[in-house]
């Protein structure tokens, strides 16, 4: 059992692993949990409260919002993030990534409302939810959770060359 516990945890913890995962991967991985939990409160809201499938987007978008801001927070950008936040810290990383979801739900709602024109609309969900991640990516890693000397976790390198990993 012990042997076991060692090769799945190796000598650090499940943190270690997720957190040394390429940034990337653990991008994509909570942008999928965040996105599927938006394809499902679409298809919650538009079957339980009867609601357009075009005004049902906007309350499932907002929640996985605030889904994938914590996830985010914790998991693709925890190295940029200080060891001891402040409430402050925090509540204008928080408002930033809110302010960056709303551009990219103009994104995400734009190509949503065309396609629902030609395909389901959770297919047409999906396709939105792919046209903005882009620049939800660029614009957390540039802006939000930018490398902060002093602050970050993580070393804060001059390079770009790992850009934006």
């Amino acid at each position: 059992m012990i042997e076991l516990k060692t090769r799945l945890l190796g000598r650090g913890t499940i943190a270690s692993h997720i957190h040394g995962a390429p940034r990337i991967v653990r991008f994509l991985s909570v942008g999928g949990v965040a996105s599927l939990l938006q394809l499902l409160f679409l298809y919650l809201i538009v079957q339980l409260t009867g609601m357009s499938k075009l005004l049902a987007n906007v309350p499932a978008f907002e929640i996985s919002t605030q889904f994938n801001f914590t996830l985010s927070y914790f998991i693709t950008w925890y190295d940029r993030t200080p060891k001891k936040p402040t409430v402050r810290y925090v509540i204008e990383r928080l408002l930033g990534f809110n302010g960056m979801a709303a551009a990219t739900f103009i994104i995400n709602w734009s190509v949503y409302a065309v396609m629902l024109f030609f395909v389901h609309y959770l297919i047409a969900g999906a396709l939105g939810i792919i046209a903005a991640t882009t620049t939800n990516f660029v614009v957390s890693s540039r802006l939000i959770f930018r490398l902060r000397e002093g602050v970050s976790r993580g070393p804060a390198r001059s390079t770009l060359g790992r850009w934006p990993f």
